[in-house]
Formats: structure tokens, sequence, C-alpha cells
């Protein structure tokens, strides 16, 4: 089947989502890279809103991990200042100096990791830069707009005794930075055998940072993009034999496909958005995550939309591509084709409003999406993750 490339117009959800608070609407509309007139108007007479938390507002973009994004947009549009008769934002220095601080954290984090990119080729060992630093510099164009928390790797499984003791070399240890922030305190063999057995990503190798805006560099080694308790895998060496070759943070390294890309983000997103473990900390769903989806998908052409449904065929992971897409659409509907959506939609959707299937405790969201991006009670009732992180 060819997908036609005029596809019908739909409405966003910032155009949708009238019921929501103001903020949560202020920030359905700065969720984007750019700003045309109208959006930016829309912006405006929002911020002009007397109802506004400011403080709610606040609070939603640096848990969406959109932030600095915010703070660039201040900046650049200049909606800290009065404009027809209309009050700008408030404390407009919180937002810019949240972007400009980012900036130097990410090119901290670039020093640290073009380092390890560097190392790691030299030892033979083949990886690939999962999100992150691949999406900074390439889908949004500028390191300083997405929040980076870590480096994920694709790493053949054979090849993790050795990208370990490079890790080691370096200074990592696999555990959790210590309430002094100097140092790292081991996993117990609980954590252990429990993320060996069960999970797809070695456990987080750590090291401290040492600074106010930067207290730790984590590195997390992944074997395959989806977890086994899903039934679906497709292993990193799979998808290191087809990435392909980039200069990130300043060094030569490897950067998926992008149809594995897309694939990648697809199951990341499914797997935070329906795991008891990030529902318990309230980063199971962040615009920034559909944003990085949104960014990718819009760059693909008919042929490149019709590779990616053979792959994800090949890989028997529809349910998991048409979760993450449709709810990007929801929120970027320019982003994925109608046609696209209507070949992998499923029979049976239901699994769509559901969550913990992967910790085997199955549960119904009783809110909309839309409501749910913004709950911040929404974990309350949602049971206990049963992986250990101690």
């Amino acid at each position: 089947m060819t997908i036609a490339p005029e596809q019908p117009v739909r409405t966003d959800a910032a155009t949708e989502a009238t019921g929501l608070p103001p903020h949560a609407r202020l920030l359905l509309q700065l969720a984007r890279l750019e700003l045309d007139p109208a959006r930016l108007a829309q912006v405006r007479a929002l911020a002009a809103d007397e109802h506004l938390d400011w403080g709610a507002f606040l609070d939603a973009a640096a848990r969406h991990k959109l932030l600095p994004l915010v703070g660039r947009h201040v900046f650049t549009y200049r909606i800290d200042r009065a404009a027809d008769g209309q009050k700008g934002f408030p404390y407009g220095w919180v937002f810019t100096t949240a972007y400009v601080g980012n900036r130097h954290r990410n090119l901290a984090l670039a020093d640290e990791f073009g380092r390890l990119f560097g190392e790691l080729s030299q030892a033979g060992i083949r990886h690939a830069v999962r999100k992150g630093f691949s999406l900074a510099e390439t889908a949004y164009g500028d390191p300083a707009v997405r929040k980076i928390n870590d480096l994920d790797l694709l790493v053949a499984r054979d090849d993790a005794p050795r990208a370990h003791e490079v890790l080691e070399r370096l200074g990592y240890t696999q555990g959790q930075l210590a309430e002094d922030s100097e140092q790292v305190k081991p996993f117990s063999r609980k954590t252990q055998i429990f993320w060996k057995v069960n999970l797809s990503n070695q456990l987080p190798y750590v090291k401290a940072g040492h600074r106010p805006d930067l207290p730790e560099f984590n590195v997390d080694l992944c074997h395959d993009i989806f977890q086994k308790k899903s039934g679906v895998t497709a292993p990193a060496a799979d998808l290191l034999v087809r990435a392909d070759p980039v200069r990130l943070c300043g060094a030569s390294t490897w950067v998926p496909d992008p149809l594995d890309r897309l694939l990648d983000l697809c199951s990341h997103l499914h797997k935070e958005a329906t795991s008891l473990r990030f529902i318990e900390d309230s980063v199971d769903l962040q615009i920034s995550k559909f944003l990085d989806i949104a960014l990718v998908a819009a760059g693909f052409r008919p042929a490149q939309w019709e590779a990616f449904r053979a792959r994800v065929g090949e890989y028997g992971a529809g349910s998991i591509a048409y979760y993450s897409l449709h709810f990007t659409a929801r929120l970027y509907p320019e982003a994925v084709p109608t046609d696209v959506l209507d070949a992998l939609r499923p029979r049976d959707t239901g699994y769509l409003d559901q969550y913990g299937t992967l910790d085997g405790q199955v549960g119904t969201w009783a809110l909309g999406f839309l409501e749910r991006l913004f709950d911040t009670g929404r974990k309350a009732g949602s049971g206990r993750s049963n992986v250990p992180h101690e």
C-alpha cells in the first residue's frame, strides 16, 4: 500500500484541551520547537489569564522536562515582555536561566560521554546512542533545549564484560549515588539478580559529578530495545549491524538507523507510560517523550513509513508502536499520518488505557489521556512496582 502524502487536517491537543486548567493549556501550546504567529498569540492570551497558576505551570514544565524549551521560547519570542496590552511571563529569568543552565550541564555531559565513546571505540566495542544526545544534536538542533539525564547505549550482550571494564576504568560503578553525593553505593544482591533475570538493561553505571547542576554521570547499557516480559525482542546486536556512524559530543559514535530509532522511542515511551515503577515516580507520562517521537516521525517520507511498518511487523511490535504513535498523534497530529495509524491499529484497542501489564498487575485508568498528563495524583491507587532498585 502506498501512503498518500496528503493527510486530513487534525486538531492537536492544545486546541482540544478546553477543559484543562490554564497552566496545562499553556504548556501544551509551548511544547513545540517553534511557535507560529497563531500559536504565539494563544500563548500570550493564556499567559494573561488571571486564573493561571504560575506555580503549577512551573511544576508541570519541570515534570514534563520542558523547562529549558520554555526558557528558549521566553527569550526567542520575548514573551516575558508586555505586548498589545497583555502582560508577559512573570519571573522570566527563571525560565531563561533553566535554558542557559541546561546548556552548561549538557556541555559537561558531552565532554564526559564523548570521552567514553572514544574509549569504547578504541576497545573495539560497537555501540549506538539511544535518545539523549542522538536527539538533542539532530532532531532538536539545539543541545540546550532537551533535558538529558543519562547516556543510554545499545551494546551487544556479548560485549557487556568488555564495556564493563571500560566503564570501571573511567571511574564508573554499578550502583546509586550516596546521600553525600561523593560515593556510589553498590546495588543489593537481590536487585542485581532481579535485573539480570527480568530486564533488558544492565544496572546503571554511576560516577559522582561533583557539580551542583550535575551530581552524577549515569550510563545505561541496553541489550534489547524491548523488555523481556513484553514478549517482543529486538537484540542490540541486530540493530548495531545497521546503525549509522555519526559525530556526537565531539566524538565518533553510532546511532540506530531511522526506523530502529523510531521503534526504540516507541518502545521506551510504552514501557515507561505503563510500568508501575515509573508511575510511582510520576515520570510515566512526560510530554517531552511524545515530542521526541514527533520530531523523528515528522521527518519520515512515505517510503520510510512503509519500511517502518514492515519492521514493526518483523518484530511483532504492532501494539507497542501503535500505543506510542496513537498518543503522540493526540499531541502532534501532523507528525503521524492517519494512514499509518490506520494500518497499525490492532482490532482491540482497549489496552490503550491499561497499565501494569509488564508488572503482572493490570489496571485501567479512569481519566482520559489529556487529564492524566496533568493529574499529579494519578499514581495513587495504581499499585506498587516489584522492581527492586536498592
